[in-house]
């Protein structure tokens, strides 16, 4: 279950852009992207009920590989199957057939999961941007994490899937 904490429950923009996400996101079908079960808000607190995945992080799995390099066909596995997620969220479509064009913004090892089974997932739906979103980004502002961005992300242009790619490239080099 993901909330918004206390302090930001009064901030409108935070609420809305925490709305969004949880719309943006239930829209997402796929077995490598985290699935969205339900959202809303109960008294005074807005809640995203997500499934669970019993793994770790890719932060988790890079700072293993500081002792123990991780086995290449573990890293190309990981890399296809979160692939996979992104280029479907790329490639999601209204009903009507228009693109959404969704890119993640924020592709970093707390956002990439890796259940002890196996399973690779997409999380954290946060920042991302769709054609049809309400833009929450205030000019001059960026968001995500600076280590993962590709260089179009750091200087605020206008971006598409390359970016997540670009981002995921960074990740599984790591």
């Amino acid at each position: 279950v993901k909330r918004i904490l206390p302090h930001l429950v009064d901030s409108q923009d935070f609420v809305r852009m925490f709305q969004d996400e949880a719309r943006l996101a239930a829209q997402l079908t796929h077995p490598n992207v985290v699935h969205i079960y339900d959202f809303g808000k109960v008294d005074e607190h807005f809640f995203i009920a997500m499934e669970y995945v019993d793994g770790v992080h890719a932060g988790v799995l890079i700072k293993h590989a500081e002792s123990e390099r991780l086995p290449d066909v573990l890293v190309a596995r990981i890399g296809a199957d979160a692939c996979a997620g992104l280029h479907y969220a790329h490639e999601l479509r209204e009903a009507e057939g228009r693109a959404l064009h969704i890119v993640h913004r924020d592709v970093s090892p707390p956002n990439l999961l890796v259940s002890y089974d196996g399973s690779v997932k997409l999380v954290d739906f946060g920042i991302a941007k769709a054609v049809s979103s309400i833009e929450h980004t205030r000019p001059g502002v960026v968001k995500g994490k600076f280590a993962y961005m590709s260089p179009e992300q750091t200087i605020g242009q206008k971006l598409d899937g390359r970016s997540d790619v670009f981002s995921l490239a960074v990740l599984l080099w790591e």
